[in-house]
């Protein structure tokens, strides 16, 4: 992001020369190219921008040694997840990286960020990360977490894989580089609804995310998983949808939740009706999970199959 000398107001720089500028020192190490993609707030990124990202990676890939994408933090969970699947077996980097600061603004965390995930980006790891503060994060695992310079994104439910320091230290559980084929599918459906459960939701809801034409419903259930299944029951609503060929994942609402469908006889019900669990997915990845195996899978069986094993690392085994 540059300001508008005119407005005052952030929006994104118009020439590659303005990052670059800011930063002319990482040529000494790293040799640069530059590619836009998209120019525009990352709150405005939809599922074919990841498309375009994987395409231009994927066309490029045995040009260079790793990739840095840079987008805005707001969704940046979604694209990293999104690339993890779009982008399988890699044999090098792809690293996600942005800013809370402008980069020509005072205090900016910008230029630290860039400076470490292009260096990162010759290391020793072949795999989908996000780079920010001291930490690589594996991709379908982040979350933004906090607008502070050190907490801005975590790893609930996987250790990092990395920290950035002097040296930049890679742990041993990342995927590492190797001579891999790398899979090619960047397509995704963004005809996913999302719904996150509280007393007294409407079944309707549901109901009207199915008519709307949904071709996957992603529900946010209390504690590992559960559902309301007595009064304001949603068992029909599951049940209809999997009679449909509509997949229903039960994700949870906890910062560091694991869904557990066995736990309780909420979940337990939704698990008969069809339901699919998220386990310890975070919801961006499932959301972008979700997305390409609905575009990339032919069945709903197939859908299914893929949802509840790991693709990419983003779930436990």
């Amino acid at each position: 992001m540059v300001k508008n000398l005119e407005t005052g107001a952030l929006q994104p720089a118009t020439d590659i020369s303005e990052i670059i500028s800011q930063i002319p020192e990482i040529q000494k190490y790293v040799q640069l190219d530059f590619k836009v993609v998209a120019n525009i707030d990352s709150s405005n990124m939809i599922p074919s921008h990841w498309t375009k990202i994987a395409e231009k990676i994927h066309s490029l890939y045995d040009n260079y040694s790793g990739f840095v994408v840079v987008q805005g933090t707001d969704t940046m969970a979604y694209t990293a997840s999104a690339l993890s699947f779009a982008l399988q077996d890699l044999s090098k980097p792809v690293i996600l990286t942005g800013s809370l600061i402008p980069m020509a603004e005072i205090g900016a965390d910008a230029r630290t960020n860039l400076v470490y995930a292009c260096l990162t980006a010759t290391h020793d790891i072949a795999e989908v990360c996000v780079t920010f503060a001291n930490r690589i994060i594996r991709g379908n695992r982040a979350k933004k977490y906090h607008e502070s310079f050190t907490e801005v994104f975590h790893s609930p439910n996987y250790p990092y894989l990395g920290e950035l320091g002097r040296p930049i230290k890679i742990f041993e559980w990342a995927k590492k580089r190797r001579k891999r084929t790398l899979r090619f599918a960047p397509k995704f459906d963004p005809k996913v609804s999302l719904l996150k459960l509280f007393p007294g939701f409407d079944p309707y809801i549901l109901d009207r995310a199915i008519d709307r034409g949904a071709r996957g419903i992603i529900i946010e259930g209390f504690g590992p998983g559960n559902i309301p299944f007595m009064e304001n029951s949603i068992i029909p609503q599951i049940k209809h949808a999997t009679k449909m060929n509509i997949p229903v994942i039960i994700a949870n609402q906890m910062e560091r939740g694991i869904t557990n469908l066995n736990a309780y006889e909420g979940g337990l019900e939704a698990k008969k009706a069809g339901a699919i669990s998220s386990y310890d997915m975070t919801t961006e990845s499932t959301v972008a999970k979700l997305m390409w195996a609905l575009a990339n899978m032919k069945t709903a069986g197939k859908v299914r199959d893929s949802m509840e094993k790991p693709i990419a690392g983003e779930m436990r085994e």
